[in-house]
């Protein structure tokens, strides 16, 4: 994949394996969860490379 590759909320609950109760609740506690990025007025998405960063970042933290 590209490192610029944009993944739905559905994609990145199947990545982080989580619900989109969880991945919710992560972006209302979590302030280093990766950002949305608004594609367009309704759609909504996030960078691969942000969220893979992220979970780099907790595994070293753990």
């Amino acid at each position: 994949m590209d490192a610029m590759t944009i993944l739905t909320r559905d994609q990145l609950c199947a990545l982080l394996n989580i619900s989109d109760t969880s991945r919710q609740r992560l972006e209302k506690t979590d302030p280093t969860f990766p950002p949305k990025l608004h594609v367009s007025a309704r759609k909504v998405g996030y960078l691969r490379t942000d969220v893979i960063e992220w979970l780099q970042q907790r595994r070293n933290a753990a």
